[in-house]
């Protein structure tokens, strides 16, 4: 799309329903031993004071966690979702019936009927899989969970097989969403472009 911005605390909303005095001391331990000396032996001294910055932030990804046809969330028809009241993301129109994790973490939260769940990566970055629009209604047919809350999972692992041609037959659309549930504030989401999405592609970027 791509678009940046901070998300909302999505998880929250899923959950509803179901070191500064190491650095003073260093500097005075520095002042101490460089009284008397000349300037560029002070200088050498204050570098490593300098060199305590905040590492930079690695950017986490999330995968792709079902092959089909990325949708802009906007686009989906689905109002709740559409206007992002759940977090930003994409929609995937999905072409396979296996739902797999977009990262390494944890299960923070799984829907008992299997269409939903939300997973945190230890950078505190949260994701939630949405599978369908209104398949809440099918109270657990055609869904299958593989994990359970609270369980660690690593990225591509198998989460939850759900039947397409059943959610058909229910007179449901399929379509999946990915929602960007918590964004840390030192980071700003990217989502990928609508157009196909494959396993191991990047659909959402936290940098």
């Amino acid at each position: 799309m791509p678009r940046s911005g901070e998300g909302v605390d999505g998880m929250g909303l899923f959950s509803n329903l179901f070191g500064d005095k190491a650095t003073s001391d260093a500097a005075s331990n520095a002042n101490d031993n460089t009284k008397g000396a000349p300037a560029a032996v002070e200088a050498a001294a204050a570098e490593p004071i300098a060199n305590l910055a905040e590492p930079a932030v690695v950017p986490v990804e999330a995968l792709c966690p079902v092959p089909g046809s990325a949708i802009d969330i906007a686009n989906v028809a689905d109002q709740v979702f559409a206007s992002k009241a759940m977090g930003d993301g994409i929609g995937i129109k999905p072409t396979s019936g296996e739902l797999v994790a977009p990262f390494s973490g944890t299960v923070e939260a799984l829907f008992p009927t299997g269409h939903a769940l939300a997973i945190k990566h230890e950078s505190g970055v949260g994701v939630m899989l949405h599978i369908g629009i209104d398949t809440v209604e099918m109270n657990g047919e055609g869904f299958t969970a593989h994990v359970a809350q609270g369980d660690h999972v690593e990225q591509g692992q198998l989460l939850v097989t759900f039947d397409r041609d059943k959610i058909a037959a229910a007179g449901y659309d399929d379509t999946t969403m990915v929602i960007a549930a918590e964004v840390p504030v030192d980071r700003t989401l990217t989502a990928c472009e609508p157009g196909p999405v494959s396993a191991g592609q990047c659909v959402l970027s936290f940098a």
